[in-house]
């Protein structure tokens, strides 16, 4: 493999420059000093400068390759494409989940609970599955069908897309399906993030060494989110988005997922995480959520609001890294421990 390549290179590159080292002060003690005693001290420190910039390159590369071990936001380094292939296993119904299958017709005598949602829901950032708050909820209720259909990536057109597949493909028995609800699963409506989607993951491909190197493809695409205001300024779109016709838009879009769980005999329930990553101090998007809530009073569907359940920590004790803004550990389980109050809560009241 190119990746096997470029370590190669690492490796044999400060071996290298270490042999010619050995070679040139074996040589230098054998000569007598003469008038070009200097140039030799010049060309003999400067080998032993690129020899240690090698070696620093070579632990850097192991570093990125072997150790460090996590992900970041938008999925762009190989780091975490590696980190995807290793921790992401799919079930037959193609999403991640440590249950295999799901039965399409409920099971006689117990709850179904279906979740829909993004990479929140998928555990984007979580290695272990069983550590994402919908598999929490399924330990703490055996006696729940609990369904998972989620995906890095996905806004509200595709979960309303996979809501449709599963009735008219699948013939899929609803019960009680969940919304996870982003503030940014409005983005697919947006042309300025579209156009932003294209630039950031459809542009001119790195140099190999960037492309297959661990270490300088992580330092690029990490300069490249602190500068590149199509990464840096991601959720700035989403306070023009609630605004106007893509509003009125989305709203439609809500609606037609409220309809379409009711058509079925099933129950829409509503969970919206805030940007948990922008907690403390005053939280921006606090008008966005209001609207939110008002919308699901208005369509009688039972609303919960993260916000609250987190409002009282860190964002850093929250997020997966200071470059991953996705909920960590200690996230999914204040998320599961609400999120099982507020089902059982709505499962007590009369529809």
């Amino acid at each position: 493999m190119k990746e096997n390549i470029i370590l190669f290179a690492f490796v044999a590159i400060p071996v290298l420059i270490g042999l010619l080292l050995f070679l040139f002060h074996r040589r230098r003690g054998s000569l007598r000093k003469n008038a070009h005693g200097v140039w030799r001290t010049v060309f003999g420190n400067a080998l032993l400068t690129l020899g240690l910039c090698s070696f620093a390159l070579l632990c850097g590369e192991v570093y990125f390759r072997f150790i460090y071990d996590t992900t970041e936001s938008f999925g762009l380094t190989r780091v975490t494409t590696e980190w995807l292939k290793r921790n992401y296993k799919y079930n037959t119904a193609g999403v991640r989940d440590s249950l295999e299958r799901y039965v399409a017709q409920c099971t006689p005598g117990m709850r179904r609970v279906t979740f829909i949602g993004d990479s929140f829901t998928a555990g984007h950032g979580v290695k272990n599955v069983e550590s994402r708050f919908t598999n929490i909820i399924r330990k703490k209720k055996p006696g729940w069908e609990v369904h998972v259909f989620s995906s890095n990536g996905w806004d509200t057109g595709d979960e309303l897309t996979c809501l449709r597949n599963l009735i008219q493909r699948n013939n899929y028995e609803l019960d009680i399906v969940i919304l996870i609800y982003n503030l940014n699963d409005i983005a697919d409506i947006v042309p300025e993030w579209q156009d932003n989607l294209k630039r950031i993951y459809g542009g001119a491909e790195p140099g190999f060494i960037v492309k297959y190197s661990y270490l300088f493809n992580t330092l690029y695409y990490w300069r490249k989110a602190a500068r590149d205001p199509d990464v840096s300024k991601y959720y700035q779109f989403v306070q023009r988005a609630y605004l106007g016709p893509l509003w009125e838009e989305q709203k439609k879009r809500l609606i037609n997922i409220r309809d379409t769980v009711e058509m079925r005999k099933g129950r829409l329930l509503v969970v919206t995480f805030p940007f948990i990553h922008l907690l403390g101090g005053i939280y921006p998007y606090a008008s966005i959520h209001e609207k939110l809530d008002g919308l699901w009073a208005e369509l009688r569907v039972s609303h919960l609001d993260l916000f609250g359940a987190f409002e009282k920590y860190r964002a850093s004790d929250l997020v997966v890294n200071r470059r991953d803004a996705h909920p960590n550990e200690r996230a999914h389980e204040i998320a599961a421990n609400a999120i099982l109050g507020f089902i059982e809560k709505c499962m007590n009241e009369i529809p």
